[in-house]
């Protein structure tokens, strides 16, 4: 399941993250991102308050648009505990998106085939990483973390190791990202900015 869906966002290339909270506005925006030629989201479970609620209308709007717009492709993002791990998966989440490496998050994901992606930004985590039988991550914060630069950098010692670079992507910089070979895709929220 895990190359599976490595393979469909090699494919996708650019990956829409948004935080939306009523199940009508996600479905519809997600009929409006495929109409677009996107056929990948990242759902993020954020609050400004770590309302546990808002928590569960994103995960509302992941099982909405898994049934109503079946050719998106739905993740969960800012897994940051096994609790959202938990949440993603019964929500119908296909993949998750977590800002750091969290081992006891990339543990329950793995035991419970919840294909994961950690965010890392420096050799030691990709080291843990792989340590876990990981290969595919997320790069975050990618531009603060020092960008394109930092990518190449990691190439070297990390030949196998590919990423998904968020953090500061935009329509800018997205094609130079997507240009380093070990780059499959890149996520950001320009691409629901742009009507």
């Amino acid at each position: 399941m895990f190359e599976e869906i490595v393979s469909r966002l090699s494919e996708v290339k650019i990956v829409p993250v948004v935080t939306v909270f009523d199940k009508d506005e996600a479905v519809k925006l997600a009929h409006s991102l495929v109409n677009r030629g996107y056929s990948a989201v990242e759902f993020a479970f954020r609050s400004s308050a770590g309302d546990e609620g808002d928590f569960i209308r994103a995960g509302e709007c992941i099982k909405a648009v898994r049934h109503l717009c079946p050719r998106m492709l739905c993740g969960a993002g800012t897994v940051i505990n096994p609790k959202l791990a938990q949440l993603a998966k019964d929500s119908g989440a296909q993949f998750v998106m977590a800002p750091g490496f969290n081992p006891a998050t990339v543990d329950w994901c793995i035991k419970n085939e919840l294909p994961i992606f950690p965010g890392v930004n420096n050799p030691s985590q990709v080291e843990e990483a792989l340590m876990s039988g990981l290969d595919v991550l997320k790069f975050f914060p990618a531009e603060v973390s020092g960008g394109i630069k930092m990518l190449k950098a990691l190439a070297g010692p990390f030949p196998t190791v590919r990423f998904i670079p968020t953090g500061g992507i935009d329509a800018a910089n997205a094609e130079d990202y997507l240009a380093c070979k070990n780059v499959i895709a890149v996520g950001g929220s320009w691409i629901t900015s742009v009507k």
